[in-house]
């Protein structure tokens, strides 16, 4: 009696070509996208240096060593920055990328100075800025206290009048009374405070002077003022202690 013989089913075929092809597609794909994040990055980097000459060519620098900023501007264009704003226009990147440099490197400018002069959508601009400083936040206090150098500078008031801003600043931040206004915003004010300090018997100082010098909304700064008011009496009363014992 024959024994029956139980015989495998044949291998199963493999369609070799439509593997490879999809393999190669996928790969064609890949280096696409490299190519593509490589021009991306070359035009924002022809752009930066543009807008960077240009800036130097209306004086808005004023004699700022561009290279810092731009060595800045590289630093923070990476391809993870690239892939989260590749959406946004070329020149909203750019802009973005050098008034964050500006902020990192304590450079006192205001988003509305920089995207006028390069005629860039200030809207994306702002949008972008918020995920740069995700990535790499700069200094808000420092920032602040800079921007208050550049009006004192602009208005004429010596290092010991810069100090006592300081010491507005440093109280203001301990009562919890700043809170997400902009930088240019406080500076203005803590120049107002202080000016009303020292030259009290001269009925302070004038709003709109300090508001032109700092490129100032005139409502903004009279707003935070306002906020301020209540608590008016007891900054001036401890700036008067900080001025005896250190001025």
């Amino acid at each position: 009696m024959k024994q029956e013989i139980n015989q495998r089913p044949p291998p199963p075929k493999f369609n070799w070509n439509i593997y490879d092809h999809s393999s190669s597609d996928d790969t064609k794909t890949q280096i696409s996208l490299q190519k593509s994040d490589k021009r991306r990055l070359k035009q924002v980097n022809l752009l930066i240096d543009e807008m960077l000459a240009k800036l130097t060519h209306n004086n808005t620098l004023n004699g700022i060593n561009t290279e810092n900023i731009r060595n800045q501007c590289i630093d923070l264009l990476d391809n993870s920055v690239i892939e989260k704003v590749k959406s946004k226009k070329y020149q909203s990147i750019a802009c973005a990328l050098i008034i964050q440099s500006f902020r990192l490197l304590l450079i006192p400018f205001r988003i509305k100075e920089i995207t006028q002069v390069l005629d860039c959508d200030e809207k994306q601009v702002r949008k972008i800025l918020i995920q740069l400083n995700q990535f790499k936040p700069f200094d808000q206090d420092a920032f602040t206290l800079q921007y208050m150098t550049r009006i004192c500078v602009a208005i004429g008031f010596n290092q010991k009048f810069q100090t006592l801003c300081r010491f507005f600043y440093s109280y203001l931040k301990n009562q919890n009374l700043v809170q997400g206004e902009h930088e240019h915003v406080i500076a203005s004010a803590l120049v107002k405070l202080t000016g009303d300090f020292v030259f009290r018997d001269k009925g302070g100082i004038n709003l709109n002077i300090i508001s032109i010098n700092a490129g100032c909304c005139e409502i903004s700064l009279k707003n935070f003022l306002q906020k301020l008011q209540p608590h008016t009496q007891v900054i001036n009363e401890q700036a008067y202690e900080f001025y005896k014992k250190t001025l």
